[in-house]
């Protein structure tokens, strides 16, 4: 079980396994964010990853 606390969160996605081998599901939300602000940020942690992977 997980608990996260949220309540001051202007967006979050959460990625888990899926019931098929090699998925995953996606859930995701925003408030008080454009959609374009929030894909604009998840772009730049997916850049961050890259670097990190990179090293």
């Amino acid at each position: 079980m997980v608990a996260i606390d949220g309540s001051d969160a202007l967006a979050f996605v959460i990625i888990r396994p899926d019931s098929t081998e090699g998925s995953v599901s996606i859930k995701s939300g925003a408030q008080a964010m454009s959609r374009q602000a929030a894909a604009y940020v998840l772009h730049q942690v997916a850049d961050l990853f890259e670097a990190e992977a990179g090293r």
